[in-house]
Formats: C-alpha cells, structure tokens, sequence
C-alpha cells in the first residue's frame, strides 16, 4: 500500500492523528465539511468521467480495484477498496496500491469534490495530504 485514504473528518475525530497533523504543518481548512467514503460504483462514476485517463477495472465478490493510466504518458495508478463485500453500492474505505503521484492526486482530488476532504496517510511515513 502506497497511500492508506481517510477522510479529513474521521483524521480531525481522533486527538492523536489531529495533533500529528499539526505537527506536520499540514494545512487545515477553518471548517472541516463532514466527508465519506464512496461506494465501489460511486469511485468508478467520478473516475470515467476524468478527462484524459483510461481504466481498467477488476471486480470479484472480494476484490474492487481500478488501474488508471494516463492517456499523455507513462503515469499510472492502482486504487483498491478496502474490505469490498460484493456490493457495489455500499460505501468503503480504499487506499492506494502503488502509482504515480500526479495522478493519485488527479484521481483524489476528483473524489473530494464529491465525498469531502481525504487525507493521504504515505506508507514511508512521510507528512500527510489533505486533498479537498
């Protein structure tokens, strides 16, 4: 896992996480609007109408992900649902397998202007990102 995705508002909930956001000057928004996390179905609605990306989507009764690759160059990445029970409309938490950075941050951001704030969690411990 490259990037574990949480929304802001559960990070803000939790005293220990919001004290390391401060820590790390992640820059906060004055109000926090109450997030989500989307459902399998919702991910790839908001994903196949991102300009300039292809996906390929992989889909079992245990396993959702999607592997998007820049249609300009080489920039790909792997989003995967985090526990998926088969049921495309139930929301659920999800994280980022591997990829590019530019293009995580395409797909997130466009998933945060529907569902809230996310907060990027990098696995090499690096300072979080808050992508609104």
């Amino acid at each position: 896992m490259l990037y574990q995705v949480v929304t802001l508002s559960e990070c803000m909930q939790d005293p220990a996480t919001l004290a390391w956001l401060v820590t790390a000057d992640v820059p906060l928004p004055g109000m926090i609007p109450e997030g989500c996390y989307p459902s399998s179905s919702e991910i790839k609605v908001v994903i196949d109408a991102i300009p300039g990306i292809r996906s390929n989507y992989l889909a079992t009764d245990r396993i959702w992900q999607v592997t998007i690759t820049s249609r300009k160059d080489v920039a790909w990445a792997r989003l995967v649902v985090q526990d998926y029970d088969g049921d495309p409309d139930s929301p659920h938490p999800f994280f980022v397998e591997a990829g590019w950075d530019e293009l995580i941050m395409l797909v997130v951001s466009h998933l945060a202007r529907k569902f809230g704030p996310f907060v990027l969690l990098h696995d090499s411990g690096a300072p979080p990102q808050v992508v609104m």
